[in-house]
């Protein structure tokens, strides 16, 4: 009989302990709470992962976007700087005017040294007359005031 209690007496407190543990610690009661807590965080820690994968493939994707169009501009850079330290007839420099337009210039700018020429020579300044600057009778407000007519 000794033994009978015993297993009564484990049953009793099991079933005491059951409801102390239910009604006298609330906390058991928010596992099923934390749970959801949990797969909620987890869903939004695998969106993240996510988006944070996607961002560096793009940011890969772009940046050999970018050593495609450095590649290429080194490319034109080396085969301009080619073409311009090379001699070709192409790349002798071109005149402003037509070939026409300038020989009139030339023209034009010899007939205008031909007649400075003439005139340097025609009209020298004598050095003992003084320059028409200077001549007499004066005019203007500088000129002498006039103490014969008064």
């Amino acid at each position: 009989m000794g033994w009978l209690i015993g297993i009564l007496l484990v049953i009793i407190g099991g079933v005491i302990g059951f409801f102390l543990s239910r009604y006298a610690f609330p906390g058991g009661r928010n596992s099923s709470a934390l749970a959801s807590q949990l797969a909620d965080t987890q869903q939004q820690f695998d969106a993240y992962r996510r988006d944070v994968a996607d961002h560096m493939a793009t940011a890969r994707l772009l940046s050999e976007q970018v050593a495609e169009v450095q590649s290429k501009l080194d490319t034109f850079l080396g085969d301009s700087e080619q073409i311009l330290q090379s001699d070709k007839e192409w790349q002798e420099p071109l005149p402003f005017f037509a070939e026409g337009t300038m020989q009139e210039l030339r023209q034009s700018n010899l007939l205008e040294t031909e007649r400075r020429r003439s005139r340097s020579n025609e009209t020298k300044p004598r050095l003992d007359e003084a320059p028409l600057d200077y001549s007499e009778p004066g005019s203007g407000i500088f000129s002498a005031p006039d103490k014969e007519k008064s």
